[in-house]
């Protein structure tokens, strides 16, 4: 999965991240402990369905800057398993604003 660079701001601070590029992601996500030591508004609870299963997570408001652009957007608070490289996801909520082209063969990603 492509890895990009996003801030996340609240009213307590921001924060920097390498994130997961995910197209099969609706929403953008941070560790959920971020989110609240960044004093992001909590606006509830939803349900999701992943490839495991359902869960259901929390959401809070941010302003998140990705390429240079600012979107206030709702996101999930969720810790990634310990494993994982990066501690955040882009989802579909940024990436729909985008014209995105992945080219494998040459791990190149293209971004209008």
């Amino acid at each position: 999965m492509p890895i990009v660079k996003i801030s996340v701001k609240g009213p307590k601070g921001e924060r920097e991240y390498e994130a997961y590029l995910d197209t099969g992601a609706s929403r953008t996500l941070i560790p959920e402990r971020d989110a609240v030591e960044l004093g992001l508004l909590c606006v509830g609870d939803t349900l999701i369905i992943t490839g495991s299963g359902k869960d259901v997570i929390k959401v809070f408001m941010a302003s998140v800057t990705f390429l240079g652009r600012e979107f206030y957007i709702p996101i999930f608070g969720r810790d990634l398993p310990e494993q994982a490289i990066v501690k955040a996801i882009v989802g579909r909520d940024i990436l729909d604003n985008y014209k995105i082209c992945f080219d494998g063969r040459v791990k190149e990603i293209e971004v209008e």
